[in-house]
């Protein structure tokens, strides 16, 4: 029997762990998978080894796992696989196919300029866009988040910039850079909303209060958008063919 896991990488809140269970279960029901389950990183539960063991004891002869992950990096090429493979150490028998995050493609394209349209966006020369991620120390994270900000930038004549929260470049920083327009459109490129998102009003506040010239519109985060749900299915299934 097959089964299939989807691993995110869980909040320090509750209410963002409930709204990620809400829409892997979405995911879960139009699936094939009869034995499927979800798990988290951290700060929440089931663990990773937790969830793929309870659909061994079900019955599973096979596992994918799926990182519900927006782009690659060290959660998604390190920190996963070594808790798969505690699990083969316990269940050798059981075949793991382990599938890509959720990547750069036409969906994640068309949910992003969707925050930006709902925000106003017109797509003007004056107009920037500043993308924000999380930042991450593998180097295959920000090649992909640059590619995004290319792929955004082939179908608007706005200003594409990139920046990130834990890495440089921060996006305070870039907001604050003389190169910047005057208006620009902050997208979190995050799925929890929360303690980044507060973060990141106040420092947007922060800077209009210095600068009352300036028009910043922080957008909504990517989030947990249905759209992701047929992405991640494609993701099943692509591993399982490798």
């Amino acid at each position: 029997m097959e089964a299939t896991v989807y691993i995110s990488h869980g909040s320090r809140s509750e209410q963002g762990n409930k709204v990620f269970v809400t829409f892997i279960e979405k995911v879960i029901s139009t699936g094939k998978s009869t034995n499927a389950s979800y798990g988290f990183l951290e700060n929440a539960r089931p663990t990773i080894f937790e969830a793929v063991e309870s659909c061994i004891l079900k019955g599973a002869s096979s596992v994918t796992v799926v990182p519900v992950l927006l782009l690659p990096g060290i959660h998604a090429n390190v920190d996963i696989p070594e808790e798969l493979e505690r699990v083969r150490q316990k269940y050798p028998e059981i075949e793991i196919f382990y599938g890509q995050p959720v990547g750069v493609n036409e969906t994640i394209l068309e949910i992003v300029m969707d925050r930006l349209k709902v925000k106003g966006f017109s797509g003007l020369k004056s107009e920037t866009i500043l993308l924000v991620g999380h930042g991450s120390r593998d180097p295959q994270a920000a090649a992909e988040f640059e590619q995004l900000a290319r792929r955004i930038q082939e179908q608007v004549p706005s200003k594409v910039e990139t920046s990130y929260i834990t890495t440089q470049p921060f996006y305070g920083e870039k907001l604050l850079a003389s190169e910047v327009q005057k208006k620009v459109y902050v997208l979190p490129y995050l799925l929890y909303t929360g303690g980044f998102t507060v973060k990141m009003k106040e420092t947007i506040n922060s800077i209009l209060v210095q600068d009352q010239d300036r028009e910043i519109v922080l957008c909504e985060p990517v989030g947990f958008d249905d759209r992701l749900g047929e992405l991640l299915l494609q993701r099943v299934d692509e591993a399982r063919e490798r």
